[in-house]
């Protein structure tokens, strides 16, 4: 019991850990994304589309990350149910690796990918400069364009 313990309590700070990561994933695309849409005004209409490309790279690091981190849930929720029930009889500790490995496996792991991206949670901010970038590109080509 007392090896279980201190697995659950590693694996859920490692969880945990996960969404400090994010954060800052969330922080680098926030400012690199929202800095080039800004100096797409000054400098170069391209900027937008750069906002918009370094976005997208981060919306999918980001949900890559995510899919790493629900990988763990399985384990925690496993052992949650093993010290709710105290039935330990059924459980090995120490499988940290063997049950993400195993989770990683079953999730299928583009799908995976690909589900967590459509999470709220996971496409904002990155969503902001996807869709603004190309929108103030094409309203800025469309006004110059009506203007010759």
């Amino acid at each position: 019991m007392s090896l279980l313990r201190d697995e659950y309590l590693l694996i859920q700070k490692q969880y945990e850990d996960f969404d400090s990561r994010i954060i800052t994933i969330k922080g680098w695309s926030a400012t690199l994304g929202l800095a080039s849409l800004g100096a797409g005004f000054e400098y170069t209409k391209y900027l937008w589309l750069v906002a918009a490309g370094i976005s997208a790279i981060f919306w999918i690091l980001e949900a890559i990350w995510k899919t790493f981190q629900y990988c763990y849930a399985d384990r925690i929720e496993l052992l949650e149910e093993t010290f709710r029930s105290e039935n330990f009889d059924s459980i090995h500790p120490l499988q940290i690796y063997t049950a993400w490995f195993d989770a990683f496996q079953k999730t299928g792991y583009l799908k995976a990918v690909g589900g967590n991206m459509k999470l709220a949670l996971v496409f904002f901010p990155h969503i902001v400069a996807i869709v603004a970038g190309p929108a103030i590109f094409l309203l800025n080509s469309y006004i110059h364009f009506q203007v010759k």
